[in-house]
């Protein structure tokens, strides 16, 4: 919101009133998902598969409507930013003229708008089920319950990259500014943004390997998934081809753009065994998941957000955010991220599974299970020196 009319010489978002609906929709939605909890709350879990969320009490509903409004808030959102992207350019600034964040931003509003209908569309149904007695997901009334995953999931994975895309586009805005070069490729770097968002789309049967999905449909997901690490690898040599030769400054944004980079081609490259059929059907729901996942968000999202806040602050305000504080923040938050989210890698290959409250003794898994809650710890300390850092500068 901020960023896009400032990168294309725009005033304003085309649609402010709309921008407002936008932003007020959330509160809406953070007070229904409150309400949830006194109503019953939900044990569903965030993915609230059917059967389970059609008989769940009140509060799966009210959390059914806080996420639908948040929906309707990305919906609205995307619309606005896409308008902007489109007509709001300054004069003689083409489309490849545009900085790589606004190429970004629009791969992610495309995402948004496409696929979030379809999420809001699924959380409706379930709505149906629970108020009117309808049967889209119920087996003895003729539905489906595989069909909810389908729909679930064709929205949740490109979710993630609504996520990451926005993050790779501050990562390939920052390391060209502090490796004093062009960035390397940028035709390549802004096409590989709505290849991403394509690909991603085509990819959501790798989270049901083991749901028992059509047998024609498993070969071609897990291709696609596979396929989905181009557009990404494009990115990846271009940053590295960027900083090579360039006259690197190590200060903090950049220093968590190099973090972002380290955990985000592990989180690609430990996704490529959950994309292969057998080997997904024995790390599915293990803490291997937990892991990828989490360097995937890291990388992807957690780091480049902070390395943002740190490169544009002054552009926001007029004041730097301390170096120093800022140079501590990164020194506890990347170590802290490993020992947290490393060992998860071997727990989940010696078969600890996620979503399970209590565990049997099993030799290794309390040890690291400790190693991985000190390093939490370290990244929460991290962020409290970033929260603490950002007020002290304001």
């Amino acid at each position: 919101n901020y960023l896009v009319p400032l990168m294309i010489g725009a005033k304003d978002m085309v649609f402010p009133r709309l921008n407002a609906l936008s932003y007020w929709f959330t509160p809406a939605a953070v007070v229904f998902l409150l309400l949830a909890l006194p109503a019953g709350g939900f044990d569903t879990g965030w993915t609230a598969y059917p059967p389970l969320s059609a008989r769940a009490p009140l509060g799966m509903t009210l959390m059914f409507l806080a996420f639908y409004l948040v929906g309707l808030s990305s919906i609205v959102g995307s619309v606005n930013l896409l308008t902007t992207i489109f007509k709001a350019r300054a004069p003689g600034m083409g489309l490849f003229r545009m900085p790589v964040f606004v190429w970004a931003s629009m791969a992610t509003s495309f995402l948004q708008l496409t696929f979030t209908q379809l999420v809001g569309m699924t959380f409706l149904m379930v709505l149906f089920e629970r108020v009117f007695g309808m049967g889209f997901f119920n087996p003895d009334m003729g539905g489906n319950v595989i069909l909810y995953q389908h729909l679930f999931w064709g929205y949740s994975h490109p979710a993630v990259y609504i996520f990451v895309l926005p993050g790779l586009g501050v990562i390939s805005e920052i390391i060209p500014v502090f490796s004093r070069k062009p960035l390397f490729g940028y035709p390549a770097v802004a096409l590989s943004s709505l290849g991403i968002a394509v690909g991603g789309s085509l990819v959501w049967g790798h989270h049901m390997f083991a749901a028992g999905i059509e047998s024609w449909l498993v070969i071609p997901m897990m291709v696609t998934t596979v396929l989905v690490a181009v557009p990404t690898g494009v990115k990846i040599f271009s940053w590295v081809a960027t900083m090579w030769m360039g006259k690197i400054s190590l200060e903090t944004p950049m220093l968590f753009a190099l973090s972002a980079i380290a955990v985000f081609l592990v989180g690609g490259i430990t996704g490529v065994p959950l994309g292969i059929v057998p080997v997904d059907l024995y790390l599915t729901d293990t803490y291997w998941v937990v892991a990828h996942f989490h360097y995937t968000l890291f990388g992807g999202f957690v780091f480049p957000m902070v390395a943002a806040v740190y490169f544009w602050f002054p552009k926001v305000t007029g004041w730097s955010l301390d170096s120093r504080l800022g140079k501590i923040h990164w020194a506890l938050m990347t170590p802290g991220f490993f020992f947290t989210f490393l060992p998860m890698f071997w727990l989940g290959m010696n078969g600890l599974r996620r979503r399970v409250a209590e565990i049997e003794p099993n030799p290794g898994f309390t040890e690291w299970s400790i190693v991985a809650t000190i390093g939490g710890f370290i990244i929460g300390i991290s962020m409290l020196l970033f929260f603490i850092n950002i007020v002290i500068s304001v």
